[in-house]
């Protein structure tokens, strides 16, 4: 499970992802170990980073099992089983402060 989210925050930072923050969600829902959150500075990149996450995963026999978002939002939720990762744009992520709803939850950000 380590591997999978290294995995995803490695494709994140591949593609200039920003603020990466990892939060641990099995006391709130035992089904999914983190939730991951990072922005991206533009509808182009953010796109271009959730099909990096996806393409990085394929390559280690890994899937998105769904995938909510295109080319035209600001908002992507990759759905990788007991990961979930948000994508968003910065202008957007400021809009929705997902950090407040899991402000209770332990957090770690990703730094290369």
């Amino acid at each position: 499970m380590k591997e999978k989210l290294e995995i995803i925050c490695k494709a994140i930072d591949e593609k200039k992802g920003e603020d990466i923050c990892i939060y641990a969600f099995s006391q709130l829902n035992p089904a999914i170990d983190e939730v991951v959150i990072a922005s991206g500075a533009n509808l182009r990149q953010t796109y271009a980073i959730a099909d990096n996450v996806r393409d990085r995963l394929a390559e280690h026999g890994m899937r998105i099992d769904h995938m909510e978002g295109n080319r035209d939002s600001r908002w992507i939720l990759l759905d990788a089983g007991d990961i979930i990762v948000h994508i968003f744009e910065q202008k957007e992520r400021g809009v929705y402060h997902l950090e407040k709803l899991y402000a209770d939850l332990p957090v770690s950000r990703y730094d290369v």
